[in-house]
């Protein structure tokens, strides 16, 4: 299982420059919860109404101070960015790798600032 996730502001692939979405990861509750970064709980649950949590209950999951969520794009890269959640509320999002499905190659990520 895994969860989605949702930044804000949006990222985008560094190879291609797509706006990324259908982010996704195995580090935090791993409930197909949906996370909202800047938000201190899970959303709504990701797989329909028939298996919602109730409120309560998605607010006892908390995320890692660390953790690592990935997708894809149109254009066969695969993207790893690094969250920081140090008190438990999603604060910062960078982009750590970006790699071709086909070839397995790298690309450089360039730091941002």
């Amino acid at each position: 299982m895994f969860d989605h996730y949702v930044p804000d502001p949006a990222l985008y692939c560094p190879a291609c420059g797509d706006e990324l979405s259908g982010w996704q990861g195995k580090d935090g509750p791993c409930g197909l919860l949906v996370w909202s970064q800047g938000s201190p709980a899970a959303g709504d649950h990701a797989e329909g109404e028939e298996s919602k949590l109730s409120p309560a209950h998605r607010d006892r999951f908390r995320l890692p101070p660390v953790f690592r969520i990935y997708t894809d794009d149109e254009h066969d890269h695969w993207i790893e960015a690094q969250c920081l959640a140090p008190d438990g509320v999603w604060r910062a999002t960078e982009i750590v790798e970006v790699r071709e499905i086909r070839t397995g190659k790298v690309r450089p990520v360039r730091p941002a600032g």
